[in-house]
């Protein structure tokens, strides 16, 4: 949730010649992470911030979440 952050890698990411779907997926980590520490609720991760709280999660970003929710759950267990 940090703009400077996010527009740092867009560029960076633009001036490599990436797509800006290479740019969203780098940006979602931090926010899975982030859900990581909210319990694994991104909704609410996204309902607390006043300038996300507006937009809706995508759909692409609540896979991840449930898929490293699985994942640690997974490695708990094994």
């Amino acid at each position: 949730l940090d703009e400077e952050a996010s527009n740092a890698l867009r560029r960076a990411f633009k001036e490599r010649g990436e797509n800006v779907g290479s740019w969203r997926q780098a940006c979602y980590k931090p926010l899975v992470d982030i859900a990581c520490r909210h319990a694994w609720d991104i909704d609410a991760v996204f309902n607390a911030h006043p300038r996300v709280s507006i937009w809706y999660v995508p759909t692409k970003l609540r896979q991840l979440c449930h898929l490293e929710r699985n994942n640690a759950a997974a490695a708990l267990v094994g």
